[in-house]
């Protein structure tokens, strides 16, 4: 039998980040979401999926679009094997059922049409694409730069990023300008709670995005004037090719997120179908 058909124990986690064209597409979205895609979803991955819940995006903070911010969810999945199982498109390999979408599905979400829900190229961009932003992940953060907390400390507003060292910029080198500048500045900011971080991982490898960041507030008014401040300390490096903090241009080559510390729907343990109003 060949090696392929025997999937590797890799316990990761993934992080998928959705963005729609404005509010009033999102009752078409969400009707995607959880008439469709949940059902699709737990009939594919419950065998090897431990967790997998979706968190609301909160709304975007003054300034949240110079930061390439997604609107509308996040949803994680912590994974015992790689789901693509060795397939080189979008799509997992191995499976009796296609997941269900559709172009009009894909243009509400600001995703290239024709090419399924995860396209091999990235093409985002700010006034243009916003691709589903698709991340694995170690199971554990790699990286602690600030912070313990513990539900009695008080709310979180997690702002969570994912961006790209440009070409020819390797991660060591670009990880040498986030350890030693970016990561201290953050870390001397009274307003950040949290700050933890790790390399996305090379496979499987579904966008071109090479690290992954939270860093925690209090709530949205923290956070602007966190950025009011750190705009003005850290060092572009001497390798960017955006000149706005955070030096990397938004939607293209750098993506994120503003959530809660809990889910809107943890679905292996919430999720019961679509059942609507009567």
């Amino acid at each position: 039998m060949p090696d392929h058909q025997h999937p590797l124990w890799q316990p990761m986690r993934s992080s998928i980040m959705v963005s729609v064209r404005d509010d009033s597409d999102l009752p078409a979205a969400y009707r995607w979401l959880y008439k469709h895609h949940v059902n699709d979803s737990i009939s594919q991955f419950a065998p090897y999926v431990t967790k997998y819940a979706t968190y609301r995006a909160l709304p975007l903070p003054k300034a949240g679009e110079d930061f390439g911010t997604y609107n509308f969810i996040m949803t994680e999945h912590y994974w015992l094997i790689d789901p693509f199982n060795g397939s080189k498109t979008g799509a997992p390999a191995g499976l009796a059922f296609n997941e269900h979408f559709t172009d009009e599905y894909l243009e509400i979400t600001r995703q290239p049409t024709g090419m399924g829900l995860r396209p091999t190229s990235w093409m985002g961009s700010r006034d243009g694409y916003h691709p589903t932003a698709f991340t694995f992940l170690p199971l554990f953060w790699e990286d602690d730069f600030k912070g313990r907390r513990s539900v009695e400390d008080g709310p979180n507003y997690r702002w969570q990023f994912t961006f790209a060292y440009p070409e020819g910029v390797s991660c060591d080198q670009g990880d040498q300008w986030f350890r030693h500048e970016f990561a201290p500045a953050i870390c001397d900011l009274p307003q950040v709670t949290r700050f933890f971080s790790s390399r996305v991982l090379n496979n499987p490898r579904k966008s071109p995005f090479h690290r992954f960041a939270e860093i925690w507030f209090e709530n949205s008014r923290e956070w602007e004037a966190a950025i009011a401040t750190v705009r003005n300390t850290v060092r572009k490096p001497d390798w960017a090719t955006y000149d706005e903090f955070p030096f990397f241009e938004p939607y293209k080559d750098f993506v994120g997120v503003f959530l809660l510390d809990r889910p809107e729907s943890d679905h292996l343990q919430q999720f019961r179908g679509y059942v609507t109003t009567r």
